[in-house]
């Protein structure tokens, strides 16, 4: 009879195993604001590797700062779209003073890390930051810091002026939060395209941002935005099908083996690293073939002095005359067209 006893009580610790595994292998995904809301009681700072001008994760970040526990516990958000040689305008703009609006928004359209047009929805995000602010007079106030070098554009004259910042970017991107963030004890979201935070990337031989900011003894939550392409050629995971969007889900079982790259650029030949070795968990915007990518349109620029100091920087940097391929992307007919156009 004690055989027969020793083999129930193996085959019930086995399917205990067996339902503790399965359930680590199938992440529970979150409510996104709710699981930001949710790292920063254990982590001074959130980083999200974006996707840049992505509709679906604006309209998330403005719906995110506005919310009042968020509004109530973060004193910063780092921005990569934002030139710190404007700060002192940006501080007073999203602090709710007056501020002409073709002064302040020099801090996004300035920019070294991108020449293009600045999309839209960023100007909207800085706006959000503001009308967020003003409806809290009196209480506690959010800080747009600017991640991006101080170049002046109007003292550019040829390319070597623009490599000299250009190559300092992450250096310049870490500094700001060294100095205005963690020597302040600060709680701070930081913003910046994937390739800056991504860890183990084999692109990339220095150590990444958030690297080294944990370094400087900052506890950070890496957070990696991305949508349901698992490899190359866009195949499309469809586990990701039942998930509604935005949702949070922690880099492990089936979702940490799935390459990293891959999620954020909507298929990729890249392999490594893997989701839970590049970052701490997925913020799901949605299916790709959904995902939507916001410019300003080639009416908007056309004949305006921003359009025509990009095509200035462009000349500066030899890029023109376009090919009419990269001069659809800059300056497209339409402001809202697929993310992932190509599969």
């Amino acid at each position: 009879m004690k055989k027969p006893c020793r083999l129930l009580l193996v085959a019930t610790v086995s399917l205990v195993q067996s339902a503790i595994l399965g359930a680590q292998d199938n992440p529970k995904p979150e409510s996104a604001t709710a699981a930001v809301l949710r790292a920063f009681e254990t982590h001074n700072i959130v980083t999200i590797a974006e996707i840049h001008s992505n509709k679906q994760e604006y309209d998330w970040f403005n719906s995110l700062v506005a919310t009042p526990e968020f509004a109530d516990r973060v004193d910063d958000i780092v921005l990569e779209m934002g030139n710190s040689l404007y700060q002192k305008s940006v501080d007073q703009y999203v602090g709710g003073e007056d501020v002409p609006l073709e002064e302040v928004q020099k801090a996004w359209r300035n920019t070294v890390g991108l020449i293009g047009p600045q999309s839209p929805v960023v100007a909207r995000f800085y706006e959000v930051v503001r009308e967020t602010n003003m409806k809290r007079r009196g209480k506690h106030q959010m800080r747009i810091l600017c991640g991006d070098p101080s170049i002046d554009w109007d003292k550019v004259t040829d390319e070597r002026d623009v490599i000299r910042y250009a190559s300092h970017r992450d250096d310049s991107y870490v500094q700001v939060v060294k100095e205005e963030v963690l020597t302040r004890n600060h709680r701070s979201l930081l913003i910046m395209g994937a390739m800056h935070f991504l860890r183990n990337s084999p692109m990339r031989p220095e150590p990444s941002i958030e690297s080294r900011l944990r370094r400087a003894g900052a506890k950070t939550y890496l957070i990696m935005s991305g949508t349901n392409t698992p490899a190359a050629y866009g195949e499309l995971d469809h586990r990701f099908d039942s998930w509604p969007a935005p949702v949070i889900a922690p880099a492990r079982g089936w979702i940490g083996k799935l390459p990293a790259r891959s999620l954020i650029e909507g298929g990729s030949q890249f392999p490594k690293p893997d989701l839970k070795h590049g970052a701490d968990a997925l913020l799901y915007l949605g299916p790709r073939d959904r995902l939507i990518l916001v410019s300003m349109t080639r009416a908007q620029l056309a004949g305006t002095p921003y359009g025509e100091e990009i095509v200035r920087r462009l000349k500066i940097l030899m890029i023109l005359p376009l090919d009419a391929v990269f001069a659809d992307a800059l300056f497209p007919e339409k402001e809202e067209h697929p993310q992932f156009p190509a599969w």
